[in-house]
């Protein structure tokens, strides 16, 4: 029987959230991998020549390639991921092995010629010297596509078709939402490297500015929610912590530590990583994080002021690979932007007359892969068993699962541009949710709040729960597109 008062589905809420196991970390990398499968289709369509002008430059293509399938092994098709995913790898091979290179390389000089007397009218573009898309195109499919699996998840998972292996879990484990949390905070460390080659890039002022918006943004949700008298998982952050509030807090904390001329990124990384963990540890900080009571402002909040340190050395590792990629020898010069500005979140592009040698960066990130892996595996061999991996505690397995994670797709991402194509686009789709993606992210939590509060989301039918969740798709990705039709970036 469902409950009849509000405080009753309330509490039901927040018990369906709470008390999740997760499933397996290679599980959450198949779901992921629906975005580099998805990329390989879209590029093999668009070099054969199978595509008119007007759907690569559209929006309904792109959606249809990215977003379904994602949406689907997520939800109604979870347990069915495999076939799904081997169905859109068929398809592409099949594209692919059915095109003769020339008849790709011709294909390539019509796409050009033909994006570029529609581009004006057609597709959206942001008016910025960045806007080919193809100089950094694995990073803009990378941190889109990882959004588009954020924002399906931030809603599918009040849902009954969300399967609970998907959602954070307590206290340790692994699952989808878990990655998801730590992959943001990466692609923020990766895309603000830049600004941190130029000699005010860690200025505290500089922080500050960029750092302000996020604050407020986490305080208006705390006051939104608590006047809605929204349901709260208090051991996810905290009682007024959020995770605006982690970010927000990120580029301060960074220019307090020394400068990148006297330790690399990568080692303040580590440093930080390995004395939280050391903390946790020998000095009792897991025991008060999962056990004290919350007697006082400090420990109502623990959760979140405990896994910032965790966060903050994600950051730290995500602006060190971020290093590598846009201050590679063979790579286009970074462009300065503000730390954790929506420039720096945005713009993954620089563009250089020189080619970009990838092939280094490949090699030099599959080191570093494997060596993540290596790092996670030798925590699972030292640590207690199902106390490895915690969200929670955002501790050393957490980070090194991230990262790992991240470096994965991206390897990923730019073998299949090496492989499939000669000169590989991201859809105007993709490259529009890069351009404004913490404000589309901001628009899918408002989205997601507004719908449990116009419906009881826990005993939606499963037709229900997907026209619901197609619409909110639809309606999350059409925010930036419209945007960048208009060349409006919102700046947060």
């Amino acid at each position: 029987m469902h409950p009849t008062s509000a405080l009753e589905y309330k509490q039901a809420k927040e018990a369906w959230v709470s008390d999740c196991t997760g499933g397996s970390i290679m599980e959450v990398m198949l779901l992921a991998s629906s975005c580099v499968i998805s990329h390989g289709l879209w590029l093999a369509l668009v070099n054969a020549g199978m595509l008119p002008p007007s759907w690569v430059n559209g929006y309904m293509v792109p959606l249809v390639i990215y977003v379904v399938p994602a949406v689907l092994i997520e939800t109604i098709a979870a347990d069915a991921s495999v076939q799904v995913l081997l169905g859109v790898l068929f398809l592409t091979l099949n594209v692919v092995y059915r095109t003769p290179t020339m008849q790709r390389l011709h294909a390539l000089q019509q796409q050009a010629a033909a994006s570029s007397s529609t581009s004006s009218t057609s597709s959206p573009t942001i008016n910025t010297p960045n806007t080919k898309s193809y100089y950094k195109s694995y990073l803009t499919v990378y941190r889109a596509a990882t959004m588009i699996l954020t924002c399906i998840a931030i809603l599918a998972v009040d849902f009954p078709v969300f399967p609970r292996r998907f959602a954070k879990v307590e206290t340790f484990g692994t699952s989808l939402m878990d990655v998801g949390v730590g992959s943001f905070v990466f692609s923020s460390g990766i895309v603000a490297s830049r600004s941190y080659t130029t000699p005010h890039g860690n200025s505290m002022w500089t922080a500050l500015r960029s750092s302000i918006p996020l604050l407020v943004l986490g305080g208006a949700r705390l006051v939104l929610t608590r006047g809605v008298d929204y349901q709260l998982h208090s051991s996810e952050y905290g009682l007024h912590w959020n995770f605006f509030i982690t970010l927000g807090l990120l580029a301060p904390f960074v220019a307090l530590l020394p400068k990148r001329n006297l330790v690399p990124f990568g080692y303040l990384g580590f440093m930080v990583l390995g004395t939280y963990q050391v903390l946790l540890w020998r000095y009792g900080l897991q025991t008060w994080v999962l056990q004290a009571p919350r007697v006082d402002l400090i420990s109502a909040n623990k959760e979140g002021i405990a896994s910032f340190l965790g966060y903050l050395g994600i950051f730290l590792l995500g602006v060190d690979n971020g290093m590598l990629l846009f201050t590679d020898p063979s790579a286009p010069a970074p462009a300065a932007s503000p730390a954790l500005s929506s420039s720096d979140k945005t713009k993954a592009h620089t563009p250089s007359a020189a080619p970009v040698n990838k092939t280094s960066v490949v090699v030099k990130l599959s080191v570093r892969c494997v060596l993540y892996w290596l790092s996670l595996a030798a925590c699972y061999l030292i640590m207690e068993k199902d106390h490895v991996v915690s969200r929670r505690l955002a501790n050393f397995p957490y980070a090194m699962w991230v990262v790992a994670f991240n470096l994965t797709l991206l390897t990923a991402l730019m073998c299949v541009e090496q492989q499939i194509s000669e000169s590989p686009q991201a859809p105007a789709l993709l490259t529009s949710i890069n351009a404004n993606g913490l404000a589309t992210f901001l628009v899918a939590n408002v989205m997601t709040g507004v719908v449990n509060l116009s419906m009881q989301t826990l005993y939606a039918s499963t037709i229900s729960s997907m026209l619901v969740l197609a619409g909110y798709m639809v309606a999350v990705t059409l925010f930036p597109w419209i945007l960048a039709k208009y060349n409006i970036r919102i700046k947060l």
